[in-house]
C-alpha cells in the first residue's frame, strides 16, 4: 500500500478565495464572561461559514446517487472511496494513506472504531484495520455490488443491489439473512439505542428491522430513499429523504409507523445528519440545487442553505465534534465546512490560517 507523508500527493489543495481563517469571526473571540442573550437567539444568530474553508481535489469520485462512498470517524480518520481505491484522510496531520485498490469499484466504505469495511461492486468486502495498518478480513455474503452500510458495535449490516441485506458479526462466520425489499438497497442505519435498522430501496420503501425481522414498512415515498437519520435525542424518530421524483425530507414515527411531518424541497435528497448541539438537521441535495441546507429539526424551518457543488452533493459526513460537515460529490470536491462552534475553549485565531 501507498502512503502519503502529504495529502497534496493525492489530493490537491484548491486554493479558496478571501478566506484567512475557519469560519471565525471576531465578535466569536470576546472576553466577555458571560452571554446573557437567551440561548434561542444565540441559536438563530450564532455564526455559521458559508464557504468552505479547505477544498480538497477527490478524482475518480463516483456520480452515481446509490452508493455511500464517505465516512468520518471517532478517531479524526475519514474514509472515502474513489473508484477503485479506498483512502484514508487524518484530519489532524493531513496524512493520506491508500488502504485498498484493487480492479473493482469501491461501492461503499464505513468505519467502526480502527475497522474500515469496504465494499465492492462485485459484492465483495474487504476489513481494514487502521492500527496494525493491514488488511484482517475478506467476506463474501454477497453476489453483487454492495451500495450501503451501518456498524452496530460488531455488527455490520450491507444491503446491495438486489435488495438483500446481511447482517454479520466480525468476529465470526455468523450472519443473518434480512428479504423484503425488491430493488436496491442504497440507506442503512442503526437506530441511537442499536434496536432497530432502517433501510432505504430503490422500491421507495423504508423498512424498520426489529431482531432480524420487518417491524414496520414505511410508505410514502415516490422515488429511491437514499437518506436516513435517527433523531438521537428522542428515540423512534426517523428522518428520510426521496430521490428525484420525490423531492422530500419526512420525519417518521417509527413505533407507530406514522407520518410526522413532510417537507418539501426542490431537489432530490442525497444525505441526512442530525446535530445534536443545536437540534437541527442537516441535509445535503442533488438535481436541481446541488447544496446542502440546514434545518431547525423540531419545526423543519429551514435556517440556512449553502454548500454549493458543482455537481450532486451525494456524501456528507459530521466530524466527532459536529462542527465540521465533510461534503463530496460528482464534482470531485471534497469540502469542508464550518457548521458550529466547538464546546470547548476556542482555539486563537493566529493558529488557524488557511494553507
Amino acid at each position: 500500500m501507498n502512503n502519503f507523508t502529504n495529502i497534496e500527493d493525492l489530493f490537491n489543495t484548491i486554493p479558496v478565495t478571501k478566506i484567512s481563517v475557519v469560519g471565525i469571526k471576531n465578535k466569536l473571540l470576546s472576553t466577555s464572561p458571560l452571554n446573557l442573550e437567551p440561548r434561542y437567539d444565540r441559536v438563530l444568530n450564532r455564526y455559521i461559514d458559508t464557504k468552505p474553508f479547505k477544498i480538497l481535489d477527490a478524482p475518480g469520485m463516483l456520480d452515481d446517487y446509490y452508493l455511500n462512498l464517505l465516512d468520518w470517524s471517532v478517531g479524526d480518520i475519514l474514509s472515502i472511496g474513489l473508484s477503485y481505491s479506498a483512502y484514508t484522510f487524518n484530519y489532524v496531520k493531513g496524512d493520506v494513506n491508500e488502504i485498498y485498490t484493487s480492479e473493482d469499484f469501491i461501492t461503499s466504505i464505513k468505519s467502526n472504531n480502527n475497522i474500515v469495511s469496504i465494499g465492492l461492486n462485485t459484492g465483495k468486502m474487504i476489513f481494514y484495520d487502521l492500527e496494525i495498518d493491514k488488511i484482517v478480513s475478506y467476506k463474501r455474503y454477497h453476489n453483487t455490488r454492495i451500495g450501503s452500510q451501518s456498524w452496530n458495535n460488531n455488527l455490520l449490516c450491507s444491503g446491495d443491489k438486489t435488495g438483500k441485506i446481511v447482517i454479520q458479526d466480525i468476529r465470526s462466520n455468523e450472519h443473518e439473512i434480512l428479504l423484503g425489499h425488491k430493488q436496491e438497497v442504497c440507506g442503512l442505519e442503526w437506530s441511537t439505542d442499536n434496536k432497530y435498522i432502517a433501510s432505504g430501496s430503490n422500491d421507495n420503501d423504508i423498512r424498520i428491522w426489529y431482531n432480524n425481522h420487518t417491524y414496520k414498512i414505511l410508505k410514502d415515498h415516490k422515488s429511491a430513499v437514499k437518506a436516513l437519520a435517527w433523531c438521537p435525542w428522542k428515540n423512534g424518530v426517523l428522518a428520510s429523504g426521496g430521490g428525484t421524483k420525490d423531492k422530500c425530507i419526512k420525519l417518521w414515527d417509527i413505533y407507530e409507523g406514522k407520518k410526522i411531518n413532510e417537507t418539501q424541497v426542490n431537489s432530490q435528497v442525497c444525505t441526512l445528519n442530525y446535530i445534536s448541539k443545536y437540534k437541527e438537521l442537516i441535509s445535503s441535495h442533488g438535481y436541481v440545487d446541488n447544496n446542502i441546507i440546514l434545518w431547525k429539526a423540531s419545526t423543519m424551518k429551514e435556517v440556512i442553505s449553502f454548500g454549493k457543488h458543482d455537481n450532486r452533493v451525494l456524501h456528507t459526513a459530521l466530524n466527532p465534534d459536529s462542527t465540521i460537515l465533510a461534503s463530496a460529490g460528482g464534482d470531485e470536491n471534497l469540502k469542508f465546512w464550518k457548521i458550529s462552534d466547538k464546546t470547548k475553549k476556542v482555539v486563537k485565531r493566529a493558529s488557524i490560517g488557511v494553507r
